[in-house]
């Protein structure tokens, strides 16, 4: 079984505790920061949850309707202070009934909002104003995407074998925004996040030389897991089937041998996801005759063409798609009303595709684990595009053009990346790009949240005022105390994570390792010892 060349020290341990709490602490007052309702889908998903905890069971795609109830929680969350909400039992007193709209959630698999409706039951929600139970699933999707710094972090450094680009690795996912919004929200975006990441560590532990048993179960289980959650977790399986397919074979040598054992391992790992999972998506193919049914058929219409037009036009989509994509990717917060500047956004995605292009096609020892893990994001995007043109065609207009369906596979995203900065830079760089993400990556976060904050509270101004601060202080469900004193730990923390990042990047003396020392010590990163 492959293994890290030195075992994280002591420090190395408080320096990925740091970071991971600062992250948490982070996706925490996003979710005092964003308005009631005010993320993508999080009312749906919020009245989905509360369905499943009330009894109402889940209905067929397009048959359940958004109770009156969370209707009136949306038309109250501006102007009403928390103070005088009602509790969500006197809501439903006072607001019985659905209305005509259609809550699409039921498309999906109700595995996620059975988990929510079980933590509601343990709050007693009725009992709560109806805002404390929005923020009880907040801080439920809170909880399940805060390890994935830890999961980055735990992947790089068994690719890598070096501390230090683990723990830049790790800090890189405060580069990204837009995650922390959705992580912080009501969605079942959350668990499929924690999930796409633990399987990414799960086939990286596969491709440095793990084949046990243990692993190709626990490969197995975690991909039931996410493609019981959404079908935005398909991506995974062909990730899994081809890096079990292609991991090392330590010391087995004959041929023929190899190859029975690649294929056994992929094949119990995928029976063991099927197994998890399948029943859902073989339900829907019988009795719906599709994988995935859209919940908002009935209620969505063709547009006439634009004029002039008779048909899709492939380089409007392309164009169409590039530019939602990369920037709800990095950040266009609140109901995608309030995006990062243009030129921020291209400049990230620059970045992030000369990284990425440089694992691929540089030669070097990464050059096959990166092809591997870009199977995860390719395949995303190939079925988002796919999905979108096909919308495209029927609707007459662009739909589904979110950049947060890639976070499932965020996690490999960043490895291929931190891959790619090995090979593309000399050792004295990377220690500068360390250092630039290690600070970069942090203000990227907090210019995220100020971009978000002005947008909902100060008019998208760039003045911070004492109306848009009262505005928030008392909009805000715990209040502006609480969010005070998280953002005090915030800057703490923070703080921490990093000093220690910065001098983690610096000069390790007697510490092998440091610098992606699987190719100076003469050894493949991708196959370890057995």
């Amino acid at each position: 079984m492959g293994t890290d060349a030195v075992p994280p020290s002591r420090r190395e341990r408080w320096s990925i505790a740091s970071i991971t709490a600062a992250f948490a602490l982070l996706l925490m007052i996003w979710a005092l920061v964003t308005p009631m309702f005010q993320a993508p889908d999080e009312l749906p998903h919020t009245d989905a949850a509360i369905a499943v905890a009330s009894g109402t069971g889940w209905p067929a795609p397009g048959d359940l309707r958004a109770s009156n109830a969370i209707q009136a929680a949306k038309a109250e969350a501006p102007t009403v202070p928390p103070s005088q909400r009602t509790t969500w039992a006197q809501m439903l007193r006072d607001h019985p009934g659905t209305s005509d709209g259609v809550n699409q959630m039921t498309q999906h698999p109700p595995t996620y909002y059975a988990l929510a409706a079980g933590v509601l039951h343990l709050v007693h929600y009725e009992d709560l104003r109806w805002d404390l139970v929005v923020m009880t699933l907040r801080l439920l999707d809170v909880v399940l995407v805060a390890p994935l710094p830890l999961l980055v972090w735990a992947s790089a450094r068994r690719l890598t074998r070096s501390p230090r680009v683990a723990l830049v690795a790790a800090t890189a996912v405060f580069a990204v925004p837009q995650l922390a919004q959705i992580a912080s929200s009501v969605t079942n975006d959350a668990p499929v996040i924690l999930l796409g990441a633990l399987v990414t560590w799960l086939v990286v532990r596969v491709l440095t030389g793990d084949r046990s048993w243990r692993t190709v179960i626990g490969t197995g289980l975690a991909l039931g897991a996410l493609v019981a959650m959404k079908a935005t977790g398909f991506p995974a399986i062909p990730f899994v089937a081809v890096g079990m397919l292609v991991a090392p074979a330590g010391q087995m040598r004959l041929r023929g041998r190899v190859l029975r054992g690649r294929v056994l391992r992929t094949l119990v790992a995928l029976a063991i996801g099927a197994a998890a999972s399948g029943w859902w998506w073989v339900r829907n193919l019988v009795v719906f005759h599709t994988l995935q049914p859209n919940g908002l058929a009935r209620a969505w219409t063709a547009s006439p063409w634009p004029d002039g037009d008779t048909g899709p036009d492939p380089g409007y989509f392309l164009g169409s798609e590039w530019d939602s994509l990369t920037t709800s990717f990095w950040g266009k917060f609140g109901l995608l009303a309030y995006p990062l500047d243009g030129m921020v956004v291209l400049v990230l995605t620059v970045v992030a595709l000369v990284a990425v292009l440089a694992a691929l096609l540089l030669r070097s020892q990464y050059r096959q684990p990166s092809a591997v893990l870009l199977v995860f994001p390719v395949v995303a995007g190939l079925l988002l595009l796919a999905n979108n043109w096909a919308s495209y065609e029927r609707l007459h207009r662009i739909t589904g053009s979110q950049g947060r369906y890639f976070f499932v596979a965020l996690g490999a995203l960043v490895l291929v990346a931190a891959l790619g900065s090995l090979r593309f830079l000399p050792v004295p760089a990377r220690r500068v790009g360390g250092r630039i993400v290690a600070v970069g990556a942090p203000v990227m976060a907090l210019y995220g949240l100020s971009v978000a904050y002005r947008g909902f509270y100060e008019g998208f101004a760039l003045d911070v005022t004492r109306a848009g601060l009262a505005r928030l202080a008392d909009t805000a469900p715990l209040g502006g105390t609480t969010l005070g004193v998280l953002a005090v730990l915030l800057a703490v923390v923070g703080g921490v994570a990093v000093v220690r990042v910065w001098l983690a990047c610096g000069p390790v003396r007697g510490l092998p390792g440091a610098d992606a020392p699987a190719h100076q010590e003469g050894r493949r990163p991708d196959v370890a010892s057995g």
